[in-house]
């Protein structure tokens, strides 16, 4: 957006960065000499993404004043504020009582706030905002998503579990997972092998949330004992809980505009977003009726990340999304690249302007499993079951004996015809 005015300086917006123009004798024919004017900026809000309950944090918001004054940094847990710091104030930095915020306000300095610890409700976005002194009152703002996560305490345990089971029989077995945060996904497995969902059958109740914040999981197995399960008459069976610590990072916004008297598209509040995604391809400005062709890229990862585009807070539809390769590197790591392509329609625009921005998802999954459970055949099937064995070795021997008896018949009636024949 270009603002003019004769009497005096003018003031030109272009890609989140102010230049000030210049009209030397108010001359406003004369080409102005672009000047970059100094300005607060947001340099980096930094809060662990993956936080395990009870750990320490520290929240950090980097700034540059340039030529400009503080007035005050203030931290906000959804939407919330929960501490300032105010130079002229006495004592400059202050908190606010908050569930899941503990501050120890001799180790915080400004914008650096130390938590000593964190619990369940710790769990938010955070945002941090910097404003400067009068006349120009600017503010900047940033923010980042913290995620409490709870292990469990223990290996998951099996219910309902018996030492002999007769072929036929029903085995009903019941998996439960200790507390966690979230909770646990369970799987059986049985001699080794995941159990799928087929001729076995799987009941997975909704977790129970016990105490607050922590989630208990249970996964039903019910199926006939079959011959096949059983090895030298022993069934193993165990349970394994996995829990995913997932955490989303968000690129850099791009506003788009459909006129050149809008603003110009801009990339956020904060100067740079090192661990987002990035976009790369297309224009600030597209007219309906366009195609719009971009990429996101997330950081090299192991697992890769998960992508996902959304035009004005909202994710898209899947047929907007175009599936790119991923990038490999020699370590294993990739980096996911999802491509967005759709022709541009009026309703895209809101006050003349489509904001694109793209978040990653990444994921490290824990694992912990049962100790293994041996069940056996019942004694009686085991007998039954060794005599089958012992009758089927017999026949096959028998069977043997006669094949040879057979073929020795067979060579003696051929050389008594060859004899009488001479």
């Amino acid at each position: 957006m270009l603002y003019i005015f004769c009497e005096i300086s003018s003031l030109l917006i272009l890609n989140s960065r102010q230049y000030q123009w210049e009209n030397r004798n108010n001359n406003c024919n004369r080409a102005p000499e672009v000047v970059p004017t100094l300005s607060l900026k947001l340099r980096e809000v930094s809060v662990p993404a993956v936080v395990i309950k009870g750990d320490d944090v520290w929240l950090n918001c980097t700034y540059d004043l340039e030529k400009e004054t503080l007035y005050s940094i203030k931290w906000h847990k959804n939407d919330v504020e929960f501490y300032r710091y105010i130079p002229a104030d006495v004592p400059p930095g202050q908190k606010y009582e908050l569930e899941g915020i503990h501050i120890d306000l001799t180790r915080s300095s400004k914008g650096n706030i130390y938590m000593p610890t964190t619990d369940v409700n710790s769990e938010g976005i955070y945002r941090c905002e910097v404003s400067s002194e009068a006349p120009i009152f600017r503010t900047v703002r940033g923010e980042r998503e913290m995620r409490i996560y709870v292990n469990p305490s223990t290996k998951p345990q099996i219910l309902g579990i018996k030492p002999q089971y007769g072929i036929g029989e029903t085995v009903n077995l019941t998996c439960k997972s200790a507390p966690s945060r979230p909770s646990a996904l369970l799987k059986w497995l049985i001699n080794g092998e995941e159990v799928e969902n087929r001729s076995n059958k799987l009941y997975r109740p909704p977790a129970v949330e016990s105490p607050p914040g922590l989630f208990t999981s249970t996964l039903l197995l019910t199926f006939p004992a079959k011959h096949e399960h059983f090895y030298e008459g022993k069934m193993t069976v165990q349970c394994e809980a996995m829990i995913s610590q997932a955490h989303t990072l968000r690129s850099e916004e791009i506003t788009i505009t459909n006129s050149t008297r809008a603003s110009a598209a801009t990339a956020g509040d904060i100067d740079s977003m090192k661990d987002g995604p990035k976009i790369s391809g297309g224009k600030h400005e597209y007219q309906v009726g366009e195609i719009v062709d971009v990429n996101c890229t997330a950081t090299k990862s192991q697992p890769p990340a998960e992508l996902h585009w959304y035009i004005n807070d909202k994710e898209v539809r899947s047929d907007y999304l175009v599936p790119r390769p991923p990038l490999v590197y020699s370590n294993g790591e990739e980096s996911t690249v999802l491509g967005l392509r759709f022709e541009v329609k009026s309703r895209h625009f809101q006050k003349s302007e489509m904001r694109l921005r793209c978040t990653a998802t990444l994921s490290e999954v824990k694992k912990m499993t049962s100790e293994p459970l041996e069940v056996e055949i019942a004694q009686q099937q085991r007998s039954d079951l060794h005599v089958d064995q012992v009758n089927a070795e017999s026949v096959q021997s028998r069977s043997t004996t006669c094949n040879v008896a057979a073929h020795a018949m067979r060579y003696l009636l051929i050389g008594l015809i060859l004899w009488s024949s001479l």
